[in-house]
């Protein structure tokens, strides 16, 4: 039986090119779920296909070069689809590259305090993301087809898959299983039709009822369906199958486990896909929640972090130590039940200035933060003891900061942070004499008009610079308001800190003493210390009522109505949803500029644990559009040249001696006109060319005669030939071609020079 043909190296790298593909479109799916909605899918799903052709294309070439080749356009990928605003016309700038140096260092602080699946716009995680996606695709290429290693080539996007599955719990799994089973087995044909090759021809012609021809075995084929479906129903039917894992890595940052620390980015938890609730408060009023007090700032980042001095345990019932200032107070109980197992959830919420609670806790003086040892679970009921004082506008006016004693980590603020934070609190203040009226000054600024809540923002960028640009776009979450005014007290020497917990709620409809708190409630907002009153809370974040008695007193509430807030979000509205932010002070006014006149860039996060982001930012297509023929323009001048070098360099070979270069000559002649469709056939010899030629009635004079007689003689003749005859063969090639061009149409040349007759 005769052995079958081997397939043609075309067919083989179209067969591979296929097979990368499908394992890109696999594992874009199967890893997009980490992230929520469908935007970083597809995101993924181009970053993958992209990564495939690439290796695809640069398969031949060095694997150094095409390696940097890779990782230059991994570059360009990152700064169009996560740093776009650092980009000029899609291309990378310094910026970008800061920006892409800093969201590494960023990733495992993200990947650490994010829950699953995570938003969009957690820049660090897109990043890494991408760059996985990416390096995992582009290796998959590389081991299955440079190194012939099929089944380690499936590794690194096997990886991606189960990571997914890991972190996610969805009945949809199999679906993807099959999807990437599809794609190994498609590279695993590649990888062994270029092994024996000895299938035939690949793909039929285009009126053949079967694209993989029967020498492929219509046997293989049944085979191989077969797999398929029963790898789709087989984990239907082993036992055990949708029950939870023996180590279940989805209780760690999965969107039914709510993981919330003062550490994480607060708009993760807000942009949810749906709220969750987390406890319930019985209590005679309403009150911020309060769960932590930050009062460390980490210089570098510009992130608030918990104090850093040592808690003291304290038992249930006991009275804890008396508070800063020991005004006294109204005093108020919250009963506290939980109705979300909070992975992680170390923090016992409750009012501000805590006097008792009926569980063993750790309290942090520094802070006033209490902590429990283990977390706290679904049902676990407590009840915490404020101390209420409500000062009057008037009393807090004529006292200042209390004792320095105490106060470093409030007060710190680094000598090289930005000027223009502290040009603009010292604008906001101006004419302003107390403690007290430049703190409000600040607060009602940033409430004022021109300042808008918005959980959908750009990304800012990382450290104290990008607090500086959430003061020029003036738009954020409660993050960007606490941190930033928090910033401003401390630039003018006023102590402050950042605290965060969670906004009243929602009242129950039959009980007006009940309180029903879900994860859109999360809230970040300021305090500052006052002798004699201790800490008192003021709130920069625009739309937000005061919900804390303790303001009532020295804080007037607004009348009017409120601004609208984003529809998922509840923390910037009181229970009523009627009243409106007090009106900005004449220093904060402004008109269509930002209050330092320049244009700035967006980050967000506690600080900056969240970076540049996707946000509103709508994938530049036209940019990509762009890249993509800039790269087609590049490569196809790629090819003139190359053939232009190759040719030289066969001249250059033959050196000064005339005979090899009249030779050489005639060949590089042969394609040069080949690239018009009259170049000689195989086989043919220089005068039944020139005959063929002369019939064409495009030459004019003998250049081509006289050339081929020498041609032959160089190629036959005993008699040695001169360097004046072979100047002469080099110029009756030119001036041939040159006629046989004035025949030819511009599109013939053009094509000629990229597809030969």
């Amino acid at each position: 039986m005769a052995h079958p043909t081997a397939t043609g190296a075309r067919a083989q790298r179209l067969t591979a090119l296929v097979a990368i593909v499908l394992v890109a479109v696999a594992v874009a799916f199967a890893f997009g779920r980490v992230f929520q909605g469908h935007a970083a899918t597809y995101r993924f799903l181009f970053v993958a296909i992209a990564s495939g052709v690439v290796a695809w294309a640069f398969e031949r070439r060095n694997l150094l070069v095409a390696t940097l080749i890779s990782a230059g356009l991994l570059v360009v990928v990152l700064g169009i689809f996560v740093f776009g605003a650092t980009t000029f016309l899609g291309a990378p700038t310094l910026t970008t590259l800061h920006r892409i140096v800093h969201a590494a260092a960023m990733v495992g602080e993200e990947a650490r305090t994010k829950v699953s699946p995570a938003s969009p716009q957690d820049t660090a995680l897109v990043m890494a993301g991408i760059t996985a996606v990416w390096a995992a695709i582009f290796s998959c290429y590389a081991l299955a087809f440079r190194a012939g290693s099929p089944l380690l080539s499936l590794v690194p996007p096997v990886a991606l898959v189960v990571f997914a599955d890991s972190v996610l719990d969805s009945f949809k799994r199999p679906l993807y299983g099959l999807l990437f089973l599809v794609a190994t087995l498609a590279v695993l044909f590649a990888d062994s039709l270029r092994r024996i090759q000895g299938w035939g021809p690949v793909w039929s012609s285009p009126g053949s009822r079967n694209h993989l021809l029967p020498i492929a075995g219509r046997s293989a084929r049944r085979i191989g369906a077969g797999v398929l479906a029963l790898a789709a129903v087989a984990p239907l039917l082993i036992p055990g199958f949708g029950s939870r894992a023996v180590v279940d890595l989805s209780s760690f940052n999965s969107s039914q486990q709510i993981s919330i620390s003062p550490l994480a980015s607060i708009g993760s938890i807000l942009r949810m896909s749906r709220p969750f609730p987390v406890f319930t408060v019985a209590a005679d009023e309403p009150s911020y929640w309060r769960m932590a007090g930050l009062d460390r700032l980490d210089p570098a980042t510009a992130t608030f972090w918990p104090s850093s001095s040592q808690s003291v345990p304290i038992r249930s019932g006991d009275t804890l130590p008396p508070p800063l200032g020991g005004a006294p107070g109204t005093s108020v109980t919250q009963t506290v039940s939980l109705q979300a197992d909070l992975l992680g959830f170390h923090y016992v919420v409750g009012a501000s200035t805590p006097r008792s609670v009926t569980m063993n806790t750790s309290w942090n003086e520094d802070s006033e933060t209490m902590t429990v040892d283990d977390p706290l679970t679904d049902g676990t009921v407590y009840t915490v003891t404020s101390n209420y004082v409500s000062p009057t506008a008037k009393e807090l006016e004529n006292v200042g900061t209390p004792a320095p004693t105490g106060f470093e980590e409030t007060t710190d603020y680094p000598l090289g942070y930005p000027k223009e934070i502290e040009r603009l609190a010292l604008k906001l203040t101006k004419g302003k004499t107390t403690m007290f009226d430049k703190v409000t000054a600040i607060q009602n600024a940033m409430r004022g008009p021109g300042w808008m809540y918005s959980t959908d923002i750009p990304g800012y960028a990382p450290g104290p610079q990008g607090v500086v640009e959430f003061l020029n776009q003036r738009r954020g979450f409660c993050q960007q308001y606490a941190v930033a005014m928090a910033l401003m007290l401390r630039s003018i020497n006023i102590p402050a800190r950042v605290a965060i917990g969670f906004t009243p709620g929602k009242q129950d409809a039959e009980n007006p003493d009940l309180w029903h708190v879900d994860t859109t409630d999360l809230h970040a907002w300021v305090e500052v210390p006052f002798a004699n009153w201790g800490w008192l809370t003021f709130e920069p974040t625009p739309g937000t009522t005061f919900s804390d008695p303790a303001t009532n007193g020295y804080i007037s509430q607004p009348t009017g109505s409120t601004p609208p807030c984003p529809p998922s979000e509840r923390n910037c509205n009181d229970t009523s949803g009627t009243t409106t932010p007090p009106p900005a002070t004449p220093s904060a006014s402004v008109s269509g500029k930002n209050p330092f006149g320049t244009e700035q860039k967006t980050h967000r996060g506690f600080g900056s644990s969240t970076l540049e982001s996707l946000g509103p930012h709508r994938t530049p297509y036209l940019v990509i559009l762009g890249w993509v023929l800039l790269a087609a323009l590049f490569l196809a001048s790629l090819v003139p040249l190359s053939i232009w070098a190759r040719r030289r360099a066969r001249l250059r070979k033959a050196g000064d001696e005339p005979r090899r270069l009249i030779l050489a000559t005639y060949d590089v002649f042969g394609e040069r006109a080949s690239d018009i469709g009259l170049g000689p056939e195989p086989g043919e010899t220089p005068f039944e060319y020139r005959r063929r030629i002369e019939e064409t009635g495009k030459l004019d004079d003998g250049h081509l005669a006289r050339m081929t007689g020498t041609v032959v003689r160089a190629a036959y003749g005993p008699q040695a030939l001169t360097e004046a005859e072979a100047r002469d063969v080099t110029a009756d090639a030119d001036q041939v071609l040159r006629e046989l061009r004035k025949g030819s149409s511009l599109r013939r040349r053009i094509v000629g020079i990229y597809r030969r007759d």
